[in-house]
């Protein structure tokens, strides 16, 4: 989410660095998407060997004339990203949240290959908050919770994106 200034969004943290105490200050910072592919190797070689507890930041890139006036519509079906993006935004009053409960289910992975066709997928980070709360299991509760029905979808009708509409208009 574009923000005017520099903001901590969020932190993930390994269980070796839980347990063996942080300051989520001190964390390594992600804080700018690279602007050319050449830049990637970099990134792998900066966040891809060693901990992988790691603290992201918005790049702060000014003012711009939507902030303030956003909606962000989320269901059963937001995880991961989505969640984040959320709980951000909510955190930071940086935008009205519209739908239903987001699925709780935030938790970094790594996949392994154990043989015959089969892979392995065990977490191995677990993501907070900038205020250090868990979305795993719990996930994000709108500001305006309205459901969509399957008989208002089937009759053509986003009832959640209505609502949003009306929410930025009056903003």
């Amino acid at each position: 989410m574009q923000t005017p200034e520099k903001l901590p969004i969020g932190y993930s943290l390994t269980r070796r660095r839980a347990q063996s105490g942080y300051k989520r200050e001190e964390l390594r910072r992600f804080g700018r998407i690279p602007s050319t592919k050449a830049a990637l190797p970099w990134l792998i070689v900066k966040y891809g060997v060693g901990d992988k507890s790691i603290c992201l930041y918005t790049e702060g890139l000014g003012p711009q004339k939507f902030h303030g006036k956003v909606v962000l519509l989320v269901n059963e079906h937001s995880a991961s990203a989505a969640e984040m993006l959320a709980a951000f935004a909510a955190e930071n009053n940086l935008a009205k949240i519209v739908g239903t409960k987001t699925a709780g289910r935030l938790l970094s992975g790594s996949a392994f290959r154990v043989g015959h066709g089969y892979i392995l997928v065990l977490p191995t980070a677990a993501y907070l908050t900038w205020s250090g709360r868990s979305l795993e299991g719990t996930g994000i509760t709108p500001d305006v919770e309205i459901d969509a029905t399957y008989e208002s979808l089937r009759a053509g009708e986003d009832v959640q994106l209505q609502k949003a509409t009306e929410i930025v208009m009056q903003i």
